[in-house]
C-alpha cells in the first residue's frame, strides 16, 4: 500500500524504489571516487557518505526549470545524479567545480537573485544545499532575511551533522522569522526527508514563502560516522523489505548497471592526474 506523504499525497512503490536507487548510485559514485584517491588520483567527487538521503529526498522531484545551488564546499552534493543528469556531464561538472569552487557568499547571493527573478513569473524553485558550518558564514544570514522579506520561492537545505567538527546550525534558524518556515527532519531517513521536501515544494510553488529544511545526519567518512541502521541505505533497505519491495538481486542489478556506466566514462573523468598536497 502506498505511503502517505505530507499534504495527503501518496508515495508510490515506484517512487520509494526510485529513492533507494538514487541513494545507492550516489554511494557507489562516492566509493568509486574514494578508491581513486587512495590510489593517488585527485578524485572528481568527494561527497560525505552516509548523507545521501538529504540530497535525494530534496532533489528527486525537482523540475528541469528549477535551480540547484550547492554551497557545500569542497564536497558537492550529487544533486545532478538525483535529477537525472547524464553521468558523464555530472562528473565533468564536479571536476570543474573541484578546480574552481565559488565562495559560499557568492552562491547565497546568486540564490536570492535567481529566486527574485522567479517570483511572480513562474513556479520555479531555487534549492540551496548548505552545511551546518555555512549557516554561520557571511552571506547566508542576509540571504535568509531577503528571502523572508520578499517571500521568495527558495528552499534552504541544511545538512547538519551535530557530531561533526565543522560547526553547528545557527540558532537563528531554530527561531521562526517573519515569512520563514523552518523544519527539522531525520536526515538519514529518506522517506521522512521526501515527505518534508514534498510539502515544502508545494508550499513554495504556491507562493507560501521560503523554507529552511534542517536535516540532522551522520557521516561514514568522518566525525559522527553512520553505523548500522543509521546508514540511510540500510534503513531504506529494511523499510522496503518490510513492504516486499527489496531483494539482493535487484540491488546487485542496480550496482552492476551503474558500474558499467562508470566504465564508459572517458579516462580523464574516471581518474584525474595526481596533484601535490591534495
Amino acid at each position: 500500500m502506498p505511503v502517505k506523504a505530507a499534504g495527503g499525497s501518496l508515495i508510490s512503490d515506484a517512487k520509494l524504489k526510485q529513492l533507494y536507487a538514487s541513494m545507492l548510485r550516489s554511494r557507489r559514485l562516492a566509493e568509486h571516487a574514494r578508491g581513486l584517491r587512495k590510489r593517488g588520483a585527485t578524485a572528481f567527487y568527494q561527497a560525505s557518505m552516509g548523507q545521501e538521503a538529504i540530497t535525494t529526498g530534496c532533489a528527486i522531484d525537482l523540475r528541469p526549470e528549477d535551480t540547484i545551488i550547492d554551497t557545500v564546499s569542497p564536497e558537492p552534493s550529487p544533486s545532478g545524479l538525483v535529477t537525472g543528469m547524464p553521468l558523464r556531464d555530472l562528473v565533468a561538472k564536479l571536476e570543474a567545480r573541484r578546480r574552481a569552487t565559488p565562495a559560499p557568499r557568492q552562491q547565497f547571493k546568486l540564490a536570492t537573485t535567481a529566486a527574485v527573478d522567479n517570483k511572480g513569473q513562474n513556479t520555479d524553485v531555487v534549492v540551496v544545499f548548505a552545511s551546518a558550518a555555512a549557516t554561520g558564514l557571511v552571506g547566508m544570514g542576509p540571504a535568509l532575511k531577503v528571502a523572508a522579506a520578499k517571500s521568495l520561492p527558495v528552499i534552504f537545505v541544511v545538512e547538519n551533522n551535530p557530531w561533526g567538527r565543522k560547526g553547528t546550525v545557527r540558532r537563528s534558524l531554530k527561531r521562526p522569522e517573519n515569512g520563514l518556515t523552518s523544519i527539522t527532519v531525520d536526515g538519514n531517513d529518506v522517506v521522512a526527508v521526501y515527505r518534508v521536501a514534498y510539502e515544502s515544494l508545494e508550499r513554495v510553488r504556491q507562493g507560501g514563502g521560503p523554507v529552511v529544511i534542517e536535516g540532522k545526519t551522520y557521516r561514514q567518512d568522518g566525525q559522527g560516522s553512520t553505523r548500522g541502521e543509521r546508514d540511510p541505505l540500510v534503513h531504506m533497505e529494511q523499510y522496503l523489505a518490510a513492504k516486499g519491495l527489496f531483494n539482493l538481486q535487484w540491488k546487485n542489478q542496480l550496482l552492476q548497471q551503474f558500474t558499467r556506466d562508470l566504465k564508459k566514462l572517458p579516462r580523464y573523468l574516471r581518474a584525474s592526474q595526481p596533484v601535490a598536497n591534495d
